[in-house]
């Protein structure tokens, strides 16, 4: 084989071998989130909690990805959990809430609602869009989440729920 042939034979292995790995990149899904996230402030005037908070973590038991969250809306009230999935541009998670009322006639009726997380990578941190029933609850503006040293309103939503069982 000459010289120019195996040079070309080489370029065209090249070139094949860098078409193969650009598409197994393509394929490949990146890596679930780990760690804690969130935006939980205090409102001084108010004294008002609001934000999102959440942890990702692997669930040892399933080896699942999972994430243990809050939603800040006056007050960090409950934690949810469930498992992360990969979407097109990001991850998702979501969870049902029941919420209790009152009919016209006085009875106790309970209504589920699908809540759901939509994240995307920013930076260092995710922006993080909600859905309530499907409708956009962050208004086109997703929320923007940072890396956290500790938990704030996952511990104020644990504190809450423990004081609920109290009683």
């Amino acid at each position: 084989m000459t010289r120019q042939a195996r040079l070309h034979l080489a370029l065209s292995l090249a070139s094949l071998m860098a078409g193969g790995m650009e598409a197994d990149a393509k394929t490949r899904q990146p890596p679930f989130p780990q760690g804690l996230y969130g935006n939980v402030e205090l409102s001084s005037e108010s004294g008002d909690l609001g934000g999102f908070e959440v942890r990702f973590y692997t669930d040892p038991a399933t080896g699942k990805p999972m994430a243990e969250f809050t939603l800040c809306e006056g007050w960090c009230d409950t934690v949810n959990t469930a498992e992360v999935t990969h979407t097109e541009d990001g991850f998702a998670f979501s969870h049902v809430e029941t919420l209790e009322g009152y009919d016209d006639n006085g009875t106790l009726v309970e209504s589920d609602h699908l809540v759901a997380y939509q994240l995307t990578r920013a930076g260092k941190g995710w922006k993080v869009g909600i859905t309530y029933d499907g409708d956009d609850v962050t208004a086109g503006e997703p929320w923007r989440i940072m890396p956290l040293k500790q938990p704030f309103g996952l511990e104020v939503a644990r504190g809450n729920e423990s004081e609920s069982e109290e009683r």
